[in-house]
């Protein structure tokens, strides 16, 4: 098989197949666990749970100053990297001119999209907090016991993903550019696929943990 086809295969088939999977997993991991409910609880509530659920969820982005402050000094290296990280990997999934075509066609318009300068900034900080991220799970004690090849496989998935998007926009020319975004496109589907049944989609609970987060908060009468 050439270059040519096996682009045109990963980027209409394979693609597609990807994409219906990963909405298909991940609506099925959160219906789930919202239809699991919660036991019954007879403890009068000392506070308001539903309003201090709803200020949780609103106000937490403009809290993060101060909760970062209060972790930075024990827990810098996770939450610098995780921030620069989530910050390039999202950026770089939405925001970058090579992805804006596909973008175009999986919407009907094309969104707009960051300079080129910009997307090959948040490229590296993402690859390289990645991998400081990654040593650091493999060498501090506690978090390498927490750690199974769950993350291990997740990690190395985006890694091959970031750096051979790299390779291909800034490094491969001539033969070797088809060659380099096939590996990237395939390895881009491999992680779509992936995601729902893995640890990546902690995504798709962040804000229901948010809310019940909160609620438990305001039924304690506590602040938070």
């Amino acid at each position: 098989m050439t270059d040519i086809l096996l682009y045109d295969l990963i980027r209409g088939h394979l693609l597609k197949l990807s994409v219906y999977a990963f909405f298909i997993g991940i609506a099925y991991r959160f219906f789930r666990v919202l239809f699991l409910g919660l036991p019954p609880d007879y403890a009068p509530p000392k506070g308001k749970p539903i309003l201090k659920a709803i200020e949780k969820v609103l106000l937490k982005p403009s809290q993060a100053w101060r909760f970062f402050l209060e972790v930075f000094a024990h827990r810098g290296i996770q939450y610098v990297g995780g921030f620069l990280f989530h910050l390039g990997f999202l950026g770089l999934t939405f925001f970058v001119p090579q992805h804006a075509f596909l973008w175009g066609d999986i919407l009907g318009f094309e969104p707009p999209y960051l300079p080129q300068v910009v997307a090959d900034i948040l490229a590296y900080s993402a690859l390289g907090s990645l991998f400081a991220l990654t040593v650091h799970r493999i060498f501090n004690p506690v978090l390498r016991l927490l750690t199974g090849k769950d993350e291990y496989l997740a990690n190395f998935l985006i890694g091959l993903v970031l750096f051979s998007g790299l390779l291909a926009t800034r490094w491969a020319g001539g033969a070797y550019y088809l060659w380099m975004l096939n590996v990237h496109m395939l390895s881009a589907c491999v992680l779509i696929l992936y995601i729902p049944f893995s640890r990546l989609s902690h995504f798709v609970y962040y804000f229901m943990s948010v809310f019940f987060y909160g609620r438990n908060v305001g039924k304690r009468g506590v602040s938070f």
